[in-house]
């Protein structure tokens, strides 16, 4: 038994060479199965009397799967071969190269066996060898490759390209036969064949010449087997046929796939024996230094073009690996890491738009993980009272599943954008997974049908597409943009109104800020009009543009970023200090805001107001504290109000140790000027050296060290600290209680007497 891929480009002649084989193996009493692999589905036509037969892509999407036989895919053609279409879906939609590996799983499935043939033939598009085109290309579909070509450049260069992707599948046994040279007839072309024959080491099989036999043989819907078979061209296959016999007895015949570079490809087949070196259209020409020569842009060697060896290898050794120059691997520029796709990050945007819904589209397992983390966080993120009812915003999966990755997910995604706007949602915005993008879902183009349907409703396409769009951060700036597509940018500022902008999606203490801030912006006289995006509704959105002035909650990229985009497209005004943390910072941050909001007015009633409850907090909590030794490590510099809690309850900082990361924040030489020592680039070695060296009472850093040391008590800096004048406290009476307790934990040490 053998199993044979035809592979070539498209419209080389792959499934007249296919039927044709099929029928000369038939005449030897082969049983023989053929498998069109081909989007256009007419390879086995010729071996069933010109008749179209169902595919199986058709087949599995019309028919449910307990409901699937194999005798409904399957085809008797000339003498008694079998005849299969695994199809494809419609031009322009869905993925043909994963129908390819649905259509080989369905198959399998119902029972289609390749060991119940003598010779499985299988008749693949060769023009992209992408993942599921390549399936034939594997050792357990595979046994020999046979490339179909004329001597036409792009057709001898797709014949290239199949090596490449064999040799990407091949283990140590070669597995290419030869190639089938399928003439169109013009000047040189055998020369062409043989000499890249030669070039890659493969022996030509068989020549097929132009002859009127075949398309009076196609006409009658027949084989040449059947339609003329003392004809020399049906002659040929027979030989063909003989050997194939043989091939499936003497598998020694096989050869390795040894393909040429494109340049050698261009030389061997176009006869071009220089490389055209492009110059960039902004760049300006380099020169040599000594002779002034203008330089190729591009490889930097002289004059207008560089030359090819002339000499093309006939043969090249197999398993011999290419020369590669050593050299060291140019490092890599430090990144930080990804905290999640493109997609997650439009869906953590669009989703808190609260009287708007998000259609998720893609499969089940990312739609459904990203629709649960963000229901989650909504539910943890202002907490539910008693009594209180919290609705989740509208997530609506499409839960694309096989057959719309194959044949595309349009019609569906249609159905649950009209799904949601009846169900009473007139905002909708849909953002599409990596799967869309890959198989060519319009999605813009589809909600623009949408829309046509429903008048009044808005339905906006985020276009970002998982993974292939970026990581979070960039999807979430897509969903603010489109989210800003609702403000109204005919509203004029009113006095009174502020906006706040960029408040963390995922911090559980969010709301408590936000009452923090808004309880010390309503002591200057203003209000919050619209809050970017936390709890927004599309009317808050609409009248955006009310705020005489608009507020940062953070100072991150991703903030930053939204702040451009909004001054850029609506002229806003911005306060730029972000929300304070700690009594300092917060007095600055009231001082700032007064001067901008009410200039001439004191702020100190306020400020003293605050002080006193803050002086109130220190005196409390000091007389446990005051004199403790304090090690603090930090990802960022960045922590003055860690340090000015410190000293205000009279702790002693004996050093700060600067953790290299990618989590903190930049802040170079913030502590420049500070008394206590200061060591950067921070180890877990250096801080176990300086517990034992310094003997702190407590340890402060971003995160509980996997192996503490002993004697010493470990708090962490809050990743969210509350906002406001009273953050320090919140650390003092953690580290009261704290430093009460035993340093050896109760089950290892109770207080009593060791002995």
């Amino acid at each position: 038994m053998i199993q044979i891929a035809l592979y070539g480009k498209g419209g080389i002649g792959k499934s007249t060479v296919s039927a044709n084989l099929s029928a000369a193996l038939a005449d030897l009493n082969k049983r023989v199965l053929q498998v069109g692999c081909d989007p256009k589905h007419d390879s086995t036509r010729l071996l069933l009397g010109g008749a179209v037969i169902p595919t199986v892509l058709d087949y599995m999407r019309e028919t449910p799967g307990e409901a699937q036989q194999l005798e409904a895919l399957v085809f008797e053609g000339y003498r008694s071969t079998a005849c299969v279409e695994a199809g494809g879906p419609k031009p322009g939609i869905g993925c043909a190269g994963r129908g390819i590996l649905s259509s080989f799983e369905v198959l399998k499935r119902l029972g289609l066996r390749a060991s119940s043939f003598d010779v499985v033939l299988y008749d693949v598009l060769g023009d992209v060898v992408c993942g599921g085109f390549a399936v034939p290309l594997r050792k357990e579909y595979a046994d020999a490759v046979f490339l179909v070509t004329s001597g036409e450049y792009m057709a001898l260069y797709a014949a290239n390209n199949i090596l490449r992707g064999i040799r990407n599948f091949e283990d140590t046994n070669p597995r290419v036969a030869g190639i089938i040279f399928n003439s169109r007839g013009f000047f040189a072309e055998e020369e062409r064949v043989f000499a890249f024959s030669r070039a890659v080491g493969l022996p030509v099989l068989s020549s097929i010449p132009r002859d009127e036999v075949f398309s009076q043989a196609e006409k009658a819907g027949k084989t040449l087997a059947e339609a003329f078979p003392s004809s020399a061209s049906a002659g040929i296959f027979r030989e063909l046929a003989v050997y194939v016999e043989t091939l499936e007895k003497d598998r020694s015949l096989l050869h390795p796939a040894n393909p040429l570079g494109d340049l050698e490809l261009e030389a061997l087949v176009l006869g071009r024996r220089e490389r055209v070196c492009m110059k960039p259209f902004t760049t300006a020409p380099a020169t040599d230094e000594k002779t002034g020569t203008e330089l190729c842009s591009l490889c930097q060697e002289k004059g207008p073009s560089a030359e090819i060896p002339s000499e093309i290898p006939e043969t090249k050794s197999a398993g011999t690996p290419e020369e590669v120059p050593t050299q060291s691997p140019t490092p890599l520029p430090s990144r930080p890491p990804l905290y999640g796709c493109a997609f997650s990050g439009a869906a953590t945007a669009t989703f808190q738009v609260s009287d708007a819904a998000t259609v998720l589209h893609g499969p089940r397992s990312c739609t459904h993980i990203t629709a649960d983390a963000l229901a989650c966080s909504f539910l943890r993120g202002g907490g539910i009272n008693a009594g209180e009812v919290k609705q989740v915003p509208g997530l609506l999966p499409t839960d694309m599943e096989e057959e719309d990755v194959i044949f595309g997910g349009i019609e569906k995604l249609e159905r649950k954008i009209e799904e949601a706007l009846s169900a009473g949602w007139q905002t909708v915005f849909v953002v599409s997974t990596c799967p869309g993008g890959i198989i060519g879902d319009d999605v813009k183009r589809a909600t623009s049908r949408v829309e046509t349907r429903f008048p009044g409703a808005r339905v906006i396409p985020v276009p970002v597409e998982g993974v292939l769009t970026g990581d979070f951060s960039t999807g979430l700036l897509e969903g603010y943009k489109r989210v800003a597509d609702l403000i109204d940018p005919s509203v004029t500022p009113e006095k009174g109104l502020v906006n706040i902008i960029g408040e963390r999606s995922f911090s559980l203490r969010e709301e408590e800020h936000f009452r923090t801030i808004e309880g010390l912006i309503k002591k200057l006289g203003y209000g919050v009009n619209c809050r970017f995006l936390k709890g927004a509704d599309t009317l808050s959105l609409r009248s955006f543009k009310k705020a005489e002035i608009n507020m940062l909650a953070c100072d991150d990229p991703e903030t930053r970023a939204l702040q451009a985009y909004l001054s850029d497209r609506f002229g806003l005004e911005f306060f730029e200090l972000p929300f304070p943390v700690g009594f300092r910072e917060s007095s600055l941050w009231v001082k700032a805001l007064t001067a901008r909001l009410l200039p001439g007015e004191d702020p100190s009633p306020l400020l003293e107001e605050q002080e006193e409850l803050y002086r109130a907090g220190v005196v409390k909590y000091a007389p446990q504290l005051s004199g403790k030794r304090v090690l603090v490590v930090s990802y960022t510099e960045d922590i003055g109000w860690v340090l000015d809690t410190i000293r205000d309850l009279g702790m002693e900082i004996v050093k700060v140790g600067i953790s290299v990361s990618f989590f903190g924040r930049g802040s170079p030489g913030l502590l420049s000027c500070e008394a206590f020592p200061v060591e950067r680039d921070y180890t877990d070695e250096k801080r176990a050296r300086d517990v034992r060296i310094l003997m702190p009472d407590l340890v402060l850093s971003n995160y509980a060290p996997s192996v503490p040391e002993d004697g010493v008590h470990y708090d962490t800096i809050p990743f969210s600290p509350q906002v406001g004048f009273l953050s320090g406290l919140e650390l003092a009476k953690r580290w009261s209680t704290l430093l009460r307790l035993p340093v050896t934990e109760g089950w290892k040490y109770d207080g009593g007497d060791e002995s």
